[in-house]
């Protein structure tokens, strides 16, 4: 989910016409792990959310957004009527990147609807501003986090990024000095692309989806470099890693 959903404001605003209204979303058997891998899928890259292994930045903090309703002792069914609400019809007002001075993506209406949509509030709404780790069967699901190293090879260094949240596949990579294609395949529905900067080097490739390749070709010299997305917030998001060229 992207900027424009869940903030404070809007939490206030929804709370306000629950309450005034009596509307409240019941639970009637929703499937809670279903719900955290439709968020990892297309809500994490976006939003924070600590159960969920969720770093993203561009979105409101949820866990923040909702912690003082939680001390309050609001109820996990009023969360989970304000965060399907909000799923249905975000708030549609355009944002800046502080950083860029560029307009940050809008969170689509609907990105997931029906049953999904339902399993995705009530998981919030059980995991928002909770302490703690997830356990059971949820404990199997959640955001991907980058581990290992990426070793050049043939003159190709290839770093995907992860099946979910704000991550590449690997922590770190490595390449011997000299032209070398960098590449990284999305599997995500969350644009991201591959980039790099440092000695003097700084080159990205294409912004891509749902399978796509984004790469570039540098000449690279011995030293370290950083490699990153340039999706505003997914670098600030965690989405980054080191390069190490001999």
């Amino acid at each position: 989910m992207e900027r424009g959903s869940f903030g404070r404001v809007v939490v206030g605003s929804v709370v306000t016409t629950l309450a005034l209204t009596g509307c409240q979303l019941k639970n009637g058997g929703e499937d809670l792990v279903n719900g955290k891998q439709q968020f990892v899928t297309n809500c994490a890259a976006c939003h924070t959310l600590a159960r969920a292994g969720a770093s993203g930045v561009t979105g409101p903090n949820l866990d923040e957004a909702f912690r003082q309703s939680r001390a309050d002792g609001m109820k996990d069914s009023t969360f989970a009527g304000i965060v399907e609400g909000q799923i249905a019809h975000p708030n549609r007002n355009a944002q800046v990147d502080p950083a860029t001075g560029k307009e940050l993506p809008l969170m689509k209406p609907g990105i997931v609807t029906g049953e999904d949509a339902r399993d995705v509030a009530a998981y919030v709404a059980s995991a928002v501003a909770e302490p703690g780790e997830d356990t059971g069967p949820l404990a199997a699901v959640g955001a991907s986090k980058a581990e290992g190293t990426a070793t050049e090879q043939g003159g190709t260094l290839d770093i995907p990024v992860a099946a979910s949240g704000l991550a590449y596949k690997f922590a770190d990579a490595t390449a011997t000095a000299g032209q070398v294609t960098v590449k990284s395949e999305n599997p995500q529905p969350t644009q991201h692309d591959i980039a790099i900067e440092g000695n003097g080097v700084n080159e990205k490739g294409e912004v891509v989806t749902s399978g796509g390749v984004s790469q570039f070709s540098a000449d690279l010299k011995p030293g370290t470099y950083t490699f990153f997305c340039s999706v505003p917030g997914h670098r600030e998001g965690g989405m980054e890693g080191k390069l190490t060229v001999k």
